[in-house]
């Protein structure tokens, strides 16, 4: 059974057991409709609602055709994805799938897009984890801009040596080749959302985006939290 919010019984949890901001941890009002707070959600170093290239240096070529931002990884929005990705907070999931879908929608008209995609974890790494972060984000951003979530159809072929351990140049390099698609027909001449938490050098998500055009895919926009980058 799938619960909408907003339905009397999640009211009801939400009386029994008050949501918290998850950047700060504060009691919120039962049925809020992200789960940050006033203050919280000021400090977020928001970016412009446009679409930004991925600018990959050299003569790099970019597979993917743009990327939406909701803001700077840095301050509360840094920490927050710190601990929903490496501290076991997957319910942190709605408070950014409900910020992507809000910077979607402030930014280009949902019908341009045809269906909501996440970046894939390799199945061992997401075993560990329990959850693909990005998944939980892009499943929550479809329901909420109301396209077809398509799980699955991308994946990671085998584990690459985490990206944070690396400089900007391997970063470039560990990824390639790692992902594939999975019943190509199901995104032929689609334009598609790829959604991921933070992006660094895009090297993650022009490869992930490789491998949707090779498919057939028409046109990719990343959807991100957070980036180290500046716009």
């Amino acid at each position: 059974m799938t619960l909408q919010r907003g339905s009397d019984f999640i009211s009801l949890i939400e009386y029994v057991f008050p949501p918290r901001c998850v950047f700060c941890n504060e009691i919120l009002t039962a049925g809020v409709p992200i789960y940050i707070c006033g203050k919280c959600a000021k400090k977020i170093g928001y970016y412009n609602n446009c679409i930004n290239s991925l600018n990959l240096p050299g003569n790099m070529e970019t597979y993917c055709d743009g990327m939406i931002c909701v803001g700077r990884y840095s301050g509360g929005l840094k920490s927050s994805l710190k601990r929903f990705k490496f501290n076991s907070k997957p319910s942190y999931y709605r408070a950014f799938g409900k910020l992507l879908a809000l910077k979607v929608q402030n930014t280009i008209h949902s019908e341009k897009i045809d269906m909501v995609v996440p970046v894939p974890l390799y199945r061992y790494k997401q075993k560990l984890r329990g959850y693909n972060q990005a998944e939980l984000i892009a499943k929550y951003a479809a329901e909420q801009l109301k396209l077809p979530f398509a799980g699955g159809v991308l994946v990671k072929t085998s584990e690459s040596k985490s990206q944070s351990a690396l400089n900007r140049n391997e970063r470039l390099i560990n990824v390639e080749g790692l992902f594939k698609v999975i019943k190509a027909e199901s995104i032929s001449d689609k334009n598609i959302l790829l959604v991921d938490d933070i992006i660094t050098t895009g090297s993650t998500v022009n490869q992930s985006s490789k491998a949707l055009k090779l498919a057939g895919a028409s046109r990719i926009i990343a959807g991100v939290i957070a980036t180290t980058r500046n716009y």
